[in-house]
């Protein structure tokens, strides 16, 4: 951004990060739920809606140490590292960080800055693992309702989360 920002700016930058955020984080778990439930043979539905209850409520770094036992890539490990990071910066940490020189629009700028480059980092690591994704998809096949009921809206919601990222 080569102006001075406003406050609303800055407040706008970081809801755009935040929210990439929560589609990667979002992409993370569908990666691993579709994993998980592709690879283990449950006893009943109500068993299968635990995991996945459980998963859904996990950490992105309890999902990001789930994602390294079905992939391994040590570029994508390390970005992935990264984009925990900044995401935890970002939730409690990043007007904390930016409080003590937070005083004029030179310093929204930089505040807006860095939050859009966080954003970029949340976009480029989701648009990573969309290969892994379609990968786990394979497993489960044209229908994947008759693997988990339901399960088919929950892709397209990820699929469709996962467009604007493009």
């Amino acid at each position: 951004m080569s102006s001075c920002a406003s406050e609303d700016q800055v407040y706008a930058a970081y809801g755009r990060a935040m929210n990439k955020a929560q589609v990667l984080e979002h992409s993370l778990r569908v990666l691993v739920t579709i994993h998980r439930t592709a690879s283990k043979e449950f006893e009943s539905q109500e068993e299968v809606e635990r995991a996945v209850a459980a998963l859904s409520s996990s950490t992105m770094g309890t999902v990001f140490a789930a994602l390294r036992k079905i992939h391994q890539d040590a570029a994508l490990e390390i970005q992935i590292k990264l984009a925990v990071t900044e995401r935890n910066r970002l939730a409690h940490h990043y007007f904390g960080h930016w409080d003590a020189i937070w005083v004029d629009e030179q310093t929204n700028t930089k505040m807006v800055d860095d939050a859009d480059q966080i954003r970029i980092l949340f976009e480029g690591t989701a648009e990573r693992l969309m290969p892994i994704l379609s990968a786990h998809l394979d497993t489960i096949g044209a229908d994947p309702d008759s693997f988990i009921p339901g399960l088919g809206s929950r892709i397209a919601e990820q699929l469709a989360d996962n467009t604007d990222l493009a």
